[in-house]
């Protein structure tokens, strides 16, 4: 047998002495290793996938064009959340929320239309 054959043949003795003795924490170092990948998965995916609906309901498009007829609006976009109790949470994404008077008007023109209180209207700046 050549030298690169004995050596080869060396290696892979000492190889599996080594695997031998420690073959429990390969094994061990294994199972972790999987369990660690199922978690982190767990956590950045979640347990279900969500579908969020880019489209607006009848509702949020009457608000949306009611409110864009008010000076200094611009476009706007209106998601309308009914509770179980009925109560009505709406938030509001306009150009012009920038301005006081233009955010006092949207809010008080919702509420009278959604029949809701102010303090349940949140508006905010469009980017």
């Amino acid at each position: 047998m050549s030298k690169i054959g004995k050596d080869i043949s060396a290696l892979g003795t000492s190889v599996k002495g080594f695997l031998r003795g420690k073959w429990k924490e390969l094994l061990l170092i294994g199972v972790l290793a999987v369990v660690l990948l199922f978690a982190i998965s767990r956590v950045f995916r979640g347990n279900e996938t969500k579908t969020v609906s880019t489209q607006m309901t009848d509702l949020e498009i009457k608000v949306a064009r009611l409110l864009q007829e008010i000076e200094g609006v611009g476009s706007a976009e209106v998601i309308v959340c009914e509770t179980e109790e009925g109560a009505k949470n709406v938030v509001i994404v306009c150009d012009g929320a920038k301005n006081i008077r233009v955010v006092m008007n949207v809010r008080e023109a919702v509420a009278a239309a959604l029949n809701t209180e102010e303090k349940s209207i949140k508006i905010y700046q469009k980017k």
